[in-house]
């Protein structure tokens, strides 16, 4: 009897090891898979449109999305489309809206150090900003200039 209860313990022990061992593999997996940057660019784009109430409104095929380079938030910095705020650096990337002739800007003014911000990616034809572009903001609000977007070569 003795000799049965070890090989049974045995075989349960295997048995819950391979299964420890399988579920730290899913969760390595699916970690490694959601925490891809541009899942979270994507998911930040519909959160803010949805924050803005614009969800109908805006243009989801002209998008810029800027990095902040030095840190991993400043929640009160943020980005202007036309002198409105339409994304906060709450993380290190927004992403925006944009049409052609919108004026960008970024607004940094609570914030006295000096900011960096890259334009990492544009969507949609869009020329200017161009994606590498840096923004240095020093506690004030900098105008990016207009959004030129090029013809498209759709028919």
């Amino acid at each position: 009897m003795r000799k049965g209860f070890l090989f049974w313990g045995v075989n349960l022990e295997r048995w819950l090891l391979r299964v420890v061992v399988m579920c730290a593999v899913m969760l390595v997996s699916v970690q490694w898979f959601t925490n891809d940057p541009a899942l979270r660019v994507i998911g930040k784009v519909d959160e803010s449109i949805v924050d803005q109430g614009s969800f109908v409104q805006a243009d989801l095929n002209h998008l810029v999305t800027f990095q902040l380079m030095d840190y991993t938030s400043l929640p009160k910095a943020a980005v202007l489309v036309n002198g409105e705020k339409k994304g906060y650096f709450e993380n290190r990337y927004v992403t925006v809206p944009v049409t052609d002739g919108d004026e960008l800007a970024i607004e940094t003014g609570f914030y006295e150090h000096p900011v960096s911000f890259k334009v990492i990616q544009t969507y949609g034809n869009v020329l200017v900003p161009s994606a590498g572009m840096v923004i240095e903001v020093q506690g004030t609000t900098k105008t990016i200039g207009p959004v030129v977007i090029g013809k498209s070569t759709q028919g």
